[in-house]
């Protein structure tokens, strides 16, 4: 079974292109990449937020300090190790997946639109094709690839959060092209001309040299009494409907596991700290987890994620360990080792 149907024409920019990319759900005649869906400033705000996040914060490798190095400071010649944590987590955002290569200095960063995945049937083994551009296909062994992915249902092919979110989208980018519309052309009139037979081309040729002779906007209109002019209005309640309407963000919000307000749409019933406490307490860690786990799989090392820098309330974490030391729960010294050597 081929879940990754790679048949080298690669269309990057197509509008619904991150609804369909590089797993199951593949065309036939093509492989789409999702970089047009970051032409939605709310997945882009979204994906920057989780991207920056899991990139930001080092990961650990406790008992191998070349690897941690290779992992958070030079994965490869080409990118830094920001850059390369940032592009695997965009990309698995966008498309479900991402893809690293070992190697015996560190880390390739492999795009989507090089990597063939295919499932035996009956073993339900794994095999990754390698096309680099211009370059012939090479198979990699699966041990020697880093395949993340957010959401899986099988554990073998990943689906992006947008997979969910098409009709949100769709709809979001309706109301924008009609406020486009609106404000690029912002006067929608009906030219009467006194005249009962007019041919097509004759309308034609009327309505072009009226709009030539008035398209600027602080021009007069002037008329004869052959002519009048009506306008046309758009319904301002409409108009302010699709300006306010907050649905898609907040939908968008949700199947990334963002709270509302980090989207900018403010919330009633909950504050800003405790929306973004959520966050940091419950939806990054799941991200971090898709890193972690693999990482640790493929390489056979403890792996975790720094997130001392995630911690928003210090102060509380500093309570409840002072709390828990005088329960006897820690003793003076661990408690000391959870603040980071602060004494208590």
């Amino acid at each position: 079974m081929s879940f990754f149907l790679k048949q080298g024409k690669i269309e990057p920019d197509k509008d619904t292109a991150f609804l369909d990319a590089v797993v199951s759900m593949s065309s036939n005649d093509s492989v789409f990449v999702g970089a047009s869906a970051l032409r939605n400033s709310d997945v882009f705000a979204a994906i920057n937020i989780i991207a920056n996040d899991l990139a930001s914060n080092r990961i650990l490798v406790p008992k191998s300090s070349v690897l941690e190095a290779r992992l958070n400071d030079r994965p490869n010649s080409n990118m830094s190790g920001r850059d390369f944590k940032f592009a695997l987590a965009a990309q698995m955002l966008l498309s479900g997946n991402s893809f690293a290569l070992i190697t015996d200095d560190g880390f390739q960063f492999i795009p989507n639109s090089q990597m063939t995945v295919q499932q035996d049937d009956v073993t339900g083994e794994l095999s990754y094709t390698y096309t680099p551009n211009g370059q012939r296909s090479r198979q990699i062994a699966p041990e020697s690839i880093l395949h993340f992915k957010c959401f899986t249902q099988d554990g073998a092919t990943g689906v992006s959060p947008l997979y969910a979110l098409q009709d949100e989208v769709a709809l979001q980018k309706r109301g924008n092209n009609l406020l486009k519309g609106f404000f690029e052309v912002p006067q929608h009139s009906i030219l009467k001309v006194h005249k009962t037979d007019l041919s097509s081309e004759a309308k034609n040729n009327i309505r072009n040299k009226f709009e030539q002779a008035n398209k600027n906007l602080l021009s007069t209109v002037i008329l004869d009494d052959s002519m009048d002019l009506k306008g046309l209005t758009v319904d301002e309640g409409l108009l302010k409907a699709i300006n306010s309407n907050e649905f898609s963000t907040q939908k968008i919000a949700s199947c990334f596991g963002l709270s509302q307000n980090m989207l900018g749409v403010e919330q009633v019933h909950s504050s800003v700290t405790q929306s973004e406490n959520r966050y940091y307490e419950s939806s990054i860690y799941k991200y971090m987890s898709c890193f972690t786990s693999e990482l640790a799989f493929k390489l056979g090392k403890q792996v975790i994620y720094d997130d001392s820098r995630l911690k928003i309330n210090k102060q509380q974490t500093i309570d409840n360990v002072i709390e828990l030391t005088k329960a006897g729960v820690y003793t003076a010294e661990e408690a000391k080792q959870k603040l980071g050597g602060t004494a208590i």
